[in-house]
């Protein structure tokens, strides 16, 4: 590819740059990779506005979970400047309220003083596949991605995904190309959304990683910076 391209990076709920570091350190120079530092702010559509202000003119999106239910509102609002899409283990729906439920409770316990405690007791089983349970150095850099980020953001951004509208009307206008990553065992964004994404969004690919959870670029990145390259190299 004769220039670079900026890929602008979303982080998921918790979680920081360090998402993404496996697979950066696997791209091509000519992909340059950024991520977001996401506003304490408890909308998406205030997330987004905030990631718009500090973004390239252009660049291609990308975001896991949380940071792919952002991609879709900051498509919304600027679908000129987005050159492509990828969306890794996500949702483009709005939230089920019983999700909801489970999340404002660990949003209580975060107040009363055990944020330390909600990454590694209650989410870790979710977040990674059942085999890297006892990856010690992943675990703990999940959990201090987690420490990163901080109660306050944990707060604001568990209300804007609460809150954030339905995506799926969107999906049929989108019009650059776009590329869906999943892991086969993801607990909390199941191989179903993403097949729900791979019908309607007009231009797709879509790959689901066996034996990944949710956290696919930490878990997977070999996988998943090997299928942004080819990507890359097809759609741009």
């Amino acid at each position: 590819m004769s220039q670079s391209v900026p890929l602008l990076w979303l982080p998921g709920l918790l979680c920081d740059q360090q998402l993404f570091e496996p697979v950066n350190d696997l791209l091509p120079s000519y992909i340059q990779p950024q991520c977001a530092s996401l506003d304490v702010a408890d909308s998406m559509q205030a997330l987004a506005r905030k990631v718009l202000e500090e973004a390239p003119d252009t660049f291609v999106l990308g975001g896991l979970s949380m940071g792919g239910i952002l991609a879709f509102e900051v498509y919304r609002q600027a679908p000129e400047r987005v050159k492509g899409l990828i969306l890794l283990d996500t949702n483009a729906a709005d939230e089920k309220p019983e999700v909801t439920v489970k999340r404002d409770a660990l949003v209580d316990r975060a107040i009363a003083g055990e944020f330390a405690a909600i990454t590694p007791e209650v989410l870790m089983p979710v977040l990674i596949h059942s085999d890297r349970l006892n990856d010690k150095e992943l675990t703990a850099t999940i959990s201090q991605m987690a420490e990163n980020v901080g109660i306050e953001a944990f707060i604001a951004h568990a209300k804007a995904l609460a809150t954030r509208p339905d995506a799926r009307p969107l999906l049929a206008d989108i019009t650059v190309p776009t590329l869906v990553i999943c892991g086969r065992e993801d607990a909390l964004c199941p191989v179903t959304n993403h097949l729900l994404m791979a019908q309607h969004v007009p231009e797709v690919s879509l790959h689901v990683l066996a034996g990944c959870g949710h956290l696919s670029t930490m878990e997977c990145p070999q996988a998943v910076a090997k299928h942004i390259v080819n990507w890359f190299e097809m759609a741009f």
